[in-house]
């Protein structure tokens, strides 16, 4: 089974930090655990080696793609970088995002 951890998850910030590469494909990512008011938010960057140039995924409709509670979010997109933008957590949050 190809369930693979990709980061924890301890306050608000970008996590991983430098984002982690995403091969391109369809896949299902996964959020468990305490969120404690936490918002998490995807982003991707197309441009590599180029700083802030992360933009929000999307869905279909054009609403940011955020996770608020434990979910499962399938995604289809490009090879690109990704990363977690956390906002508004409270001390205790601890979310582990796996992808597969």
């Amino acid at each position: 089974m190809g369930i693979q951890k990709i980061v924890d998850i301890t306050g608000d910030g970008s996590f991983p930090s430098g984002g982690f590469d995403y091969s391109g494909r369809q896949s299902t990512l996964a959020f468990q655990g305490d969120f404690d008011s936490a918002t998490v938010k995807i982003h991707a960057s197309f441009a590599e080696g180029a700083a802030g140039t992360y933009i929000p995924l999307t869905d279909s409709e054009g609403n940011e793609l955020s996770v608020s509670s434990p979910a499962v979010l399938n995604i289809d997109v490009g090879q690109c970088r990704i990363k977690f933008v956390v906002a508004d957590s409270d001390g205790s949050t601890d979310i582990e995002v796996r992808i597969s």
